[in-house]
């Protein structure tokens, strides 16, 4: 009898000596809570300090103010892929390519929203020389700028006719103007009387 008690004794402090060895006493102790945050962006168009209406001088096709397109970007990362776009609409294409460059200098072609233009006077317009009895409906402006601010920018692709735009984590107002005298023999008497339109697309979707 007098073994057995000994032995359970004995058993004691090796037991406890297990117990202190998995846990050890510890008067402090932390713990990491976490949440993910997923990017953001978000593109509007702005009303305020845009100009997206005018009116045409018949008789020289020059716009009584410049156009200017204004977009919102705001990110919570920087955003170096978005894209801006013009598309125009013909008798059988409604989102014809709207930009496209000539000896270094953009332009936009807007046409008429009634009287639409063929295919075919719109790829005129689009030409070194264009000529005026085949682009009938369709006018094209320079594009006098295009700029970000929040150290964004804008450049120009003209393999694919758009605008590549790289915007900082932040605000960025994307702002672009045209100029207001058309493209030499882009403009005459063959355009019919309405209202002519190119329509802008800032997204992160290329062409």
């Amino acid at each position: 009898m007098l073994n057995k008690k000994l032995a359970g004794l004995l058993l004691i402090p090796a037991i406890l000596g297990t117990i202190n060895a998995s846990h050890a006493l510890s008067n402090t102790a932390s713990q990491t809570l976490q949440a993910t945050l997923a990017t953001y962006l978000d593109i509007q168009a702005l009303t305020s300090g845009a100009v997206t209406t005018t009116t045409i001088a018949p008789d020289s096709g020059s716009l009584a103010t410049a156009l200017i397109s204004k977009f919102q970007i705001r990110a919570n990362a920087n955003a170096p892929s978005l894209y801006l776009k013009a598309t125009t609409e013909s008798t059988t294409n409604p989102t014809e390519v709207a930009f496209f460059q000539q000896s270094g200098t953009t332009y936009v072609i807007l046409s008429n929203t009634t009287n639409k233009p063929l295919t075919s006077a719109i790829a005129d317009c689009k030409l070194a020389t264009p000529t005026l009895a085949n682009n009938a409906n369709a006018i094209a402006y320079p594009i006098a700028s295009a700029a970000a601010d929040n150290s964004g920018t804008v450049t120009f692709d003209g393999t694919k006719n758009q605008y590549n735009v790289s915007a900082n984590a932040g605000e960025t107002i994307v702002t672009t103007t045209t100029g207001t005298t058309p493209l030499a023999n882009t403009y005459s008497y063959l355009d019919s009387a309405g209202t002519y339109q190119a329509i802008l697309t800032l997204s992160n979707t290329s062409l």
